[in-house]
């Protein structure tokens, strides 16, 4: 098996993780680039060595243009740009989370305690729904623009053909070739939304700042699951803040101006102005979704009983659980759609071919 894997790869080896994929798309740095670059920062803060040699030093043995960005991150930090300035400033670097994990550290003097559970919570799963997604994703890709070169030439070189014998025999043509024609023509005709969809499409693929977008503009405000982790690193941060010995309002201001996500950090806002205006913090986070009832009351019991951070450690880790399960339960679902979708266009392609076929044969059969 092993010998065919190597000998006669298939595409969907191109889906896995550990292809070398930063020299094919510059742009891109994997997530174990970004781990160990927070290892190292994380390092160096708790050691207090000096971080621009330690980068310099790393730099050199990146690829991909990571290499460059931790180049200008070098740069930054010489002309005296704090780090959290300086890595928020060069998309891409790091993940958003990292980012806010230092900002979060700098800002509260927690050290790297929010950068160590971001570390710790980061690790990669084999077999998490993010990657089967991934592959699913990838395999779709590849197998429509494989379904669209044949399309192209059925349409181009064998429907012409059966369009001529059907009108030589005076055959008329079955409902499915007329549909699929007209399928084409359409295509045809609005070829160039489809070019302007790709096009936009490996345009926020190959920037970091319009993917950020993406995915915290709209899908942050259309998929109930990202909000629910967004909230869980909320928690986190604020039992961090708590274990610590700091303001929560501190924790709260700190979030609601720098958290990436835009509908986590309106919500932030709100609760921050009710919080001066002498409101409960956590009452506040209940009114705006942040937590639900019942954590509302499990949070107000650890206030009374006093392990306040212990509790909202493991709110957050049960959140977090119970959203990454319910997205794996959806992964789960990917796969299967996909392959019926794709067999419906598979079938549909099958009829537009052998029923001309048939029907040409029965004529010819019928003729005297």
């Amino acid at each position: 098996m092993a010998f065919m894997d190597s000998w006669f790869p298939t595409f969907r080896r191109l889906a896995s993780q550990y292809v070398p994929l930063p020299s094919l798309w510059p742009p891109y740095t994997t997530d174990a680039q970004r781990r160990s670059l927070l290892r190292l920062i994380a390092a160096a803060v708790e050691e207090n060595l000096p971080l621009v040699p330690l980068i310099e030093s790393w730099a050199y043995d990146e690829r991909g243009a990571q290499r460059g960005r931790l180049v200008k991150l070098a740069r930054l930090l010489k002309s005296g740009r704090p780090l959290a300035d300086a890595v928020e400033e060069i998309p891409g670097i790091l993940r958003e989370e990292h980012v806010l994990a230092i900002r979060f550290d700098a800002q509260m003097g927690t050290r790297t305690a929010a950068v160590r559970q971001m570390l710790d919570d980061s690790e990669p799963v084999p077999g998490s729904p993010v990657l089967r997604v991934r592959r699913d994703l990838f395999y779709v890709a590849t197998v429509c623009v494989i379904g669209l070169l044949f399309a192209t030439f059925m349409n181009l070189k064998i429907i012409p053909v059966f369009q001529k014998i059907m009108s030589e025999f005076s055959v008329p043509p079955p409902d499915v070739f007329e549909r699929s024609l007209g399928a084409a023509r359409m295509l045809a005709r609005f070829w160039w939304v489809g070019a302007i969809a790709f096009f936009a499409l490996i345009w926020c693929m190959l920037s970091t700042r319009a993917g950020r977008f993406i995915r915290h503009s709209i899908f942050g405000r259309l998929l109930a699951p990202l909000r629910e982790l967004h909230a869980s690193d909320v928690l986190q941060k604020i039992g961090i803040a708590s274990q610590a010995g700091r303001p929560l309002s501190g924790a709260l201001a700190t979030l609601a101006r720098y958290h990436f996500a835009p509908t986590i950090r309106h919500k932030l806002l709100f609760v921050r102005n009710e919080v001066e205006l002498g409101a409960e913090v956590f009452s506040s986070m209940s009114d705006v979704g942040l937590i639900s009832p019942a954590e509302l009351r499990v949070l107000k019991t650890a206030d009374r009983v006093g392990n306040r951070p212990w509790v909202l450690k493991q709110l957050a880790t049960v959140k977090e659980s119970r959203t990454r399960r319910q997205l794996a339960r959806a992964a789960e679902f990917v796969m299967p759609a996909v392959v019926l979708l794709l067999s419906g266009l598979v079938l549909v392609q099958a009829l537009t071919i052998f029923t001309p076929l048939v029907t040409m044969v029965q004529g010819l059969l019928l003729l005297p």
